[in-house]
């Protein structure tokens, strides 16, 4: 039995690997588009060999056969076909080798993308870090600084309140002088008034026995007078 060794290689009409920007993406379809490829080079390798199997199988019956037809059939034909499958199966190896030399620099080629990533990811992660230790101390210089201020603030208010206690007590204590200042002068003039009319009477009385001693002397001296004449 014969078989048809042209068989479409499913290598060259697989369909191409391309990767993508997103890390994600390129990932998904490398494992679905490497399932397809292995199941389908597994597939045409495993007719491969059947064919390959059978026609080898009769090629060697044929070529050791009594038969003139035979072994002409097994040396024009059969000979012909093995040898094709064989280096289709052999073109099929080689495809395997390449696709996985392939794949093996895909995941290279990922792993380096992964590596880089990372690299760019832990450097983010740094800065990251680094801006809310940053962070962390603005808000607590902050917190300090308003803390500070609040107690100026509290502590200016208690010396304005001080301040206005010590102008309250000497507005106070002035009121309090004057205070005393003015009754001290209305006592005085209130004594002074209480004491006028007495002092009149005395000079009144004064000038009356002024009066009389003046009246008496001269009334002496003309007596004296007219009892000398």
């Amino acid at each position: 039995m014969t078989t048809n060794p042209n068989t479409t290689n499913p290598i060259t009409t697989s369909p191409s690997t391309v990767l993508s920007d997103s890390c994600q993406t390129v990932v998904l379809d490398y494992v679905v588009l490497r399932k397809q490829n292995f199941n389908t080079i597994n597939d045409y390798y495993n007719k491969l060999l059947s064919n390959y199997t059978s026609n080898y199988s009769a090629y060697t019956t044929q070529t050791n056969s009594s038969n003139q037809n035979d072994r002409t059939n097994a040396a024009v034909k059969l000979k012909g076909i093995v040898a094709d499958l064989n280096t289709q199966m052999i073109a099929v190896s080689k495809a395997m080798i390449d696709s996985v030399d392939r794949d093996t620099n895909l995941i290279l080629d990922q792993k380096n993308q992964l590596q880089t990533k990372t690299t760019t990811v832990d450097a983010l992660n740094h800065d990251i870090k680094l801006l809310k230790d940053e962070n962390d101390e603005l808000i607590t210089l902050s917190s300090s600084r308003e803390d500070s201020l609040n107690s100026t603030k509290t502590s200016t208010d208690n010396k304005y309140f001080i301040t206005y206690i010590y102008i309250g007590i000497n507005i106070l204590l002035l009121c309090l002088i004057i205070g005393f200042i003015c009754r001290l002068i209305y006592s005085s003039y209130a004594s002074s008034s209480s004491s006028s009319p007495n002092t009149m009477n005395n000079i009144s009385r004064n000038n009356m026995k002024t009066n009389n001693v003046i009246t008496n002397n001269v009334k002496n001296n003309t007596r004296t007078n007219n009892t000398k004449l």
